[in-house]
């Protein structure tokens, strides 16, 4: 019974592997693409291509520096055009 249950878990969790998960780091991208586009030293096309196809660990930092980012904006009240911004 503990092995078909095993069986069953294994095979649901490797069906979830085909889906699309939303993903830190393109939330970060998109909200600095977003909110600091046009800034002096910002490229978003770099940015992009820095965070395309990141591991899970960078996806974690991204994360943190999306937080980050959006605690700062909101301190220095800086405006931005996404649902993603701070309040």
């Amino acid at each position: 019974m503990r092995h078909s249950l095993g069986i069953a878990l294994l095979l649901t969790l490797s069906s979830l592997g085909g889906c699309e998960l939303d993903q830190p780091c393109d939330a970060y991208v998109d909200y600095m693409c977003d909110c600091h586009d046009g800034e002096e030293g910002f490229d978003c096309a770099e940015l992009s291509r820095i965070y395309a196809e990141a591991d899970p660990d960078v996806q974690d930092q991204c994360a943190i520096d999306l937080s980050d980012q959006q605690a700062t904006d909101e301190n220095n009240e800086h405006q931005c055009a996404t649902d993603d911004a701070p309040q």
